[in-house]
């Protein structure tokens, strides 16, 4: 994971998580960063019109669904300021980024 990402997975909490299909097509919750804020969380008029059309929607969904696991892949390794942090309200919980080595071994003690 990219560094911004961890950061982001400590800096922000619950009620920075939102509900968008914007990513993939499907609902998804993400970290409300400043980029999701201006590109939205609902699907546009037209994503929903082709939606509703089963012969577009087929093609449509696996456009989307290519598109949104690119955007996943990049968020997690090379963050840019059209990043979607994909989290769930369970962020609350973390307040460090740990060595799995060190997790491991606290466990086996």
């Amino acid at each position: 994971m990219s560094d911004q990402y961890k950061n982001a997975l400590i800096k922000f909490g619950e009620k920075d998580i939102v509900m968008t299909t914007k990513l993939s097509g499907v609902p998804s919750t993400v970290i409300n960063t400043d980029y999701v804020k201006k590109v939205g969380t609902k699907s546009s008029f037209l994503e929903l019109l082709i939606k509703k059309n089963t012969f577009l929607k087929n093609i449509a969904k696996a456009r989307i669904m290519r598109k949104g696991e690119s955007r996943l892949e990049k968020a997690a390794f090379s963050a840019t300021y059209k990043t979607f942090w994909v989290a769930s309200k369970s962020i609350e919980q973390i307040h460090e980024i740990r060595n799995l080595r060190d997790i491991i071994e606290e466990l086996v003690e």
